[in-house]
């Protein structure tokens, strides 16, 4: 037998159900600290984990469904009973997104880092897709736009108001409001967001208003990226046009015979 002693591990007390608590989860204050759920273990396991919900459960509006919202749990109050969380990112669902492309369209898609006024650092992909197939130098006008929007945004706002503004669609707005000049756009989304860096001792520490400034973007064109008036498209006549056919559709439908 060997001569050496063997080194014996100390023994870890083992965590049994009757040590573990149930704790609420809650929001951070950009969404009026909400009650999100309920999580069961000690403090110490707790933090750290990942918690996902939907949009709904905020804003109760079907159109929220497919949006997820992901919270890490940051902090615990062991006698409150309750663990306060941060937002860690948001994504839609893949049938939403693929729902957002049609036949005929141009995808055109941005990730980008983006630093706020208080150094949170996210990283974004928005989608942005046209109504009809775009030419690559309106393509490139596009992702243009997209990014010195997004970047203005990021770069004026606190992290908790840059999140309202994803979240809530603000900076999808405005980006369509620019973008129709170069060519119009169907969609306007970001799909997804990650928080990559946080600053230290970064906490919420207010929760924004629903205002948001007009960003304004000086487009260089050039001569490939200006539409034709042969080619250019009234969305209004676009519509109309689609909502005709498929009433005609409806009624050819209607009227044909049943053949046994």
């Amino acid at each position: 037998m060997s001569s050496r002693a063997k080194k014996r591990k100390p023994k870890l007390k083992k965590v049994t159900f009757r040590d573990k608590n149930w704790y609420k989860i809650l929001a951070p204050r950009i969404f009026k600290n909400k009650e999100i759920g309920e999580v069961i273990g000690t403090e110490n396991n707790i933090i750290g984990r990942i918690v996902e919900t939907l949009m709904y459960d905020f804003t109760g509006e079907y159109k929220d469904i497919s949006l997820k919202l992901n919270f890490k749990i940051v902090e615990v109050n062991e006698e409150a009973k309750k663990c306060n969380t941060l937002f860690q990112g948001h994504s839609y669902t893949n049938d939403y997104i693929r729902s957002l492309v049609n036949r005929g369209s141009t995808k055109i898609q941005t990730i980008l880092n983006l630093t706020t006024k208080d150094k949170y650092t996210f990283r974004v992909t928005m989608i942005a897709t046209t109504i009809r197939r775009a030419r690559s130098s309106q393509q490139i006008l596009i992702r243009k736009i997209v990014t010195e929007i997004l970047r203005e945004f990021a770069k004026s706002l606190n992290h908790e108001k840059f999140i309202a503004g994803m979240v809530y669609g603000e900076f999808q707005n405005q980006i369509l409001r620019v973008a129709k000049t170069i060519y119009p756009l169907s969609n306007s989304v970001i799909i997804k967001s990650k928080l990559v860096t946080i600053p230290e001792g970064g906490v919420d520490k207010e929760i924004p208003d629903d205002q948001f400034e007009i960003v304004e973007v000086e487009v260089k064109r050039s001569r490939k990226s200006e539409i034709k008036r042969s080619e250019r498209i009234n969305v209004k006549k676009l519509s109309q046009s689609k909502s005709k056919t498929t009433e005609e559709s409806k009624e050819e439908e209607s009227k044909e015979p049943i053949t046994e």
